[in-house]
């Protein structure tokens, strides 16, 4: 899922919803905090619904 929010945009699996906000979870790859490369890190956002300009379905095959 894609979502765009007034201050940035996220796309990823989403993973929870209620009546107040939805939940979306994926994997980024950051710069290891000692020496040199780069870790895979786990990613959550909780985004309210009031924050949401304009969601979208994205289909991966």
């Amino acid at each position: 899922m894609e979502v765009e929010t007034s201050n940035s945009s996220y796309e990823g699996k989403l993973t929870q919803a209620n009546e107040e906000y939805i939940v979306l979870e994926w994997k980024a790859r950051e710069p290891k905090p000692v020496g040199k490369g780069k870790v895979t890190v786990q990613k959550r956002e909780e985004i309210p619904f009031s924050d949401i300009k304009k969601a979208k379905v994205v289909l991966k095959f």
